[in-house]
């Protein structure tokens, strides 16, 4: 009962966010002197993640995102009134803040040649969603809860996307996507707690810290339990909790507020999910459709990566290396992640 207590809560503090992203705007903090704070910007970002940096065309194809996150406690007062629902956000010692985001990402078998996949792989699929987050943070914790809400299928547009990209860098055309998965609605709920520690300084000005996270989703799209460590070195490192990511991700929340005119830093992290489902492996729940047997339950992610800001736009790059999904997969995937963020 004190799970679905929070998972109510949760859904409604994030749907929230998805109902009301033109209220957000408007909304004025309390203190007008607190919003000018540097650290207390809001922040627009853009985040590709394609298999083309891992030298395949296979499995977690493509993703983009975008997403703005308000400047700290410019929120709707009906966000505010939500969080201070949930148990595990103390808005006492935290900024709040709100999110709201469109997501597109594709998944292909290893072989897209054939106009029949192979039954055993796993099948094309296309998911489109819109996002609302709530962020709390101070300077060590950081705390996500997010609902995802879409459609996995045909109306996903990933036969179209995946065609004109692959029209646009003169590659083969994909030839299986009629038998990709049915249309159907999506949701997760998504909740996450990163802790970050201070590390030693270092000469140069050099700073150091690491990270550890714990999190999950729920929902008919994917429902897993994850944790994480992460180590970071370099200078303003208090600008982010981590570039942004598209989930399952080790992930940021698109938070970024630089305290230094340049800034820059290289990191390396680990994150391991426990998946009871996940749908672009396991099929559609409410019809019938292509599927994959011997799914893995447990997925690795490795990661390593560099980001670098110069006033108030960051760019990051992160390579990840993520264990094979399911028995019938031929080695691990490996991808890259490319963000822009803007904070305002």
């Amino acid at each position: 009962m004190l799970f679905s207590n929070r998972a109510a809560g949760l859904a409604a503090a994030a749907t929230l966010c998805l109902a009301s992203p033109l209220a957000a705007v408007s909304q004025q903090p309390a203190d007008a002197a607190e919003a000018d704070k540097p650290l207390n910007r809001g922040v627009w970002s853009v985040t590709s993640e394609n298999d083309m940096f891992g030298g395949t065309d296979r499995n977690y194809s493509n993703g983009i995102r975008i997403e703005r996150v308000s400047p700290a406690n410019r929120v709707t007062p009906a966000l505010r009134w939500a969080a201070k629902k949930l148990p595990f956000i103390d808005l006492e010692r935290k900024d709040l803040r709100q999110g709201l985001a469109l997501s597109h990402a594709i998944f292909t078998p290893e072989d897209i040649s054939t106009r029949v996949p192979d039954p055993t792989d796993r099948p094309y699929a296309g998911w489109l969603y819109v996002s609302g987050t709530a962020v709390a943070s101070d300077d060590h914790i950081q705390d996500i809860l997010q609902v995802n809400l879409g459609i996995v299928g045909p109306s996903a547009g990933g036969r179209f996307v995946q065609d004109e990209w692959h029209a646009l860098i003169d590659e083969d055309q994909p030839q299986g996507w009629d038998y990709q998965l049915k249309d159907e609605p999506g949701i997760e709920i998504v909740a996450q707690r990163m802790a970050l520690f201070d590390g030693p300084s270092l000469p140069l000005g050099l700073e150091t810290d690491f990270g550890a996270y714990t999190g999950g989703a729920l929902g008919n799209v994917r429902t897993y339990a994850g944790t994480g460590l992460v180590g970071r070195i370099g200078w303003d490192l208090e600008s982010d909790f981590g570039p942004p990511r598209i989930r399952p991700a080790l992930s940021g929340a698109g938070t970024f507020s630089p305290e230094q005119p340049l800034g820059a830093y290289l990191f390396a992290g680990l994150d391991g999910r426990f998946i009871l489902r996940d749908m672009f492996l396991d099929g559609t729940a409410f019809r019938d459709g292509p599927r994959v047997d011997n799914r893995n339950k447990l997925v690795g992610d490795m990661q390593a990566g560099a980001a670098v800001h110069i006033s108030n736009v960051q760019v990051a790059f992160t390579y990840v290396h993520r264990t094979e999904e399911f028995k019938r997969q031929d080695g691990p995937q490996k991808f890259g992640a490319v963000s822009i963020s803007i904070a305002y």
